[in-house]
């Protein structure tokens, strides 16, 4: 799927946009989003329980976004900044949409692909029981995460986690990594 930029956002606006952006996601940026965020779903979602979901969910988006973004040849002279994230969190009813996306390497594919399908094949009995061996097994990524971001979203959403790879024509080398989290 080719990917376009303006097509994408209009798509992952839908409902009540309660934050969004687009550019370097850096921790001064994840430090000044969050009380605004925690503001915004007070004011807008009414379930206690989701809105402790959402926050929670937002942050580890943004944490993901933060560590695992890297400087891709190319991103900034396309779109402007070479770490370039986006994150969009909606609310349509009293369910949010998280979603993320980010450049990656287009060798990343199958390994991300991999890792999603095997949390979303997972039923919750097996979710915790993946999040306790995963945090038992101390092992770290060159990143220094220890894979359970995904592995947590999917167990406080409740949901299936969604992503799509789209192709770049002028950036031949990567693809455009799209992550929703749904909350309810």
């Amino acid at each position: 799927m080719e990917f376009n930029m303006d097509r994408w956002m209009a798509d992952k606006r839908s409902g009540e946009v309660l934050i969004e952006y687009v550019g370097d996601v850096t921790s001064s940026y994840i430090d000044s989003v969050l009380p605004v965020m925690e503001q915004e779903l007070h004011d807008k979602i009414e379930v206690d329980g989701v809105r402790k979901k959402a926050f929670h969910c937002f942050v580890e988006c943004a944490q993901n976004l933060f560590h695992h973004i890297e400087p891709e040849s190319g991103v900034e002279e396309r779109f402007g900044c070479g770490r370039m994230g986006v994150i969009v969190m909606s609310k349509e009813g009293e369910q949010c949409r998280i979603t993320t996306g980010n450049f990656i390497p287009k060798e990343k594919q199958p390994i991300l692909q991999k890792q999603i399908d095997r949390i979303n094949a997972l039923d919750e009995t097996e979710l915790r029981s993946l999040y306790r061996e995963t945090m038992n097994n101390k092992r770290f990524s060159e990143k220094g995460g220890a894979g359970i971001g995904m592995i947590d979203m999917a167990r406080k959403s409740g949901n299936k986690l969604k992503c799509d790879f789209y192709t770049i024509k002028e950036l031949p080398l990567l693809l455009f990594f799209s992550f929703d989290v749904f909350i309810s």
